[in-house]
């Protein structure tokens, strides 16, 4: 059982919303619940150039007959992760539709709940009225704990399209790095192209568009 990893992070992709987290060489597969993502993000962005950021994370660990598969969902506090062991207890709610549903973080979420705030649990992906209807039935009176706690605060749904974006942005700036461009200049380039051409939206548009512009510089 694994319950928690320290390392780097070696890798994010919003698709999944998934981060590679490197220990000591080993490699290990984490589905980030989408109100962490501005969070981690930020930890990324901060490491000093050519480094990866050094992380913690407390691990839920699942597998089971119909997902032989395990799957590690990871928190950045404790008390995250005690409320998505709660949340997964909800009839039809598995770790997967959990992590996914998760746009906004654990305090709002907890409130929600305590509060009987069926709007806001409608809003997040996947949970509609009847899932809401289950969640409140199952979960009041024994999250109050979560529904006081200092955690990111996010209390508005992440958007996942201006993530996706950031992070297209930030990956041409690398792939431009890495031919040998200084890093401000790449940087440069690409918000460039971005103002000039706002549906260069993929890693490869974005990154031949620079150096298509650099050659016809």
């Amino acid at each position: 059982m694994i319950t928690h990893l320290r390392g780097e992070l070696a890798r994010m992709d919003i698709g999944g919303p998934v981060a590679e987290v490197d220990v000591a060489g080993v490699r290990y597969e984490v589905l980030i619940p989408l109100f962490l993502w501005p969070e981690l993000q930020t930890m990324a962005d901060a490491a000093p150039e050519g480094t990866a950021a050094a992380v913690a994370m407390h691990i839920h660990y699942s597998a089971s007959a119909t997902q032989p598969v395990p799957v590690l969902v990871g928190f950045l506090r404790r008390a995250e992760r005690d409320f998505f062991r709660k949340f997964i207890t909800v009839e039809g709610v598995g770790p997967l539709k959990a992590a996914k549903a998760m746009n906004v973080s654990v305090s709002t979420i907890a409130r929600a709940i305590e509060q009987e705030d069926r709007p806001t649990l409608i809003r997040m992906p996947g949970i509609g009225a009847r899932a809401a209807e289950k969640i409140i039935a199952t979960l009041r009176g024994k999250v109050v704990a979560e529904a006081a706690m200092h955690d990111s605060g996010i209390d508005q749904p992440v958007d996942v399209r201006r993530l996706e974006q950031g992070r297209v942005v930030a990956d041409a700036v690398e792939a431009i790095t890495a031919l040998g461009y200084p890093r401000a200049e790449a940087r440069r380039w690409v918000e460039d192209a971005r103002a000039v051409d706002a549906t260069l939206t993929t890693l490869e548009a974005l990154t031949l568009a620079v150096l298509r512009g650099r050659d016809a510089g």
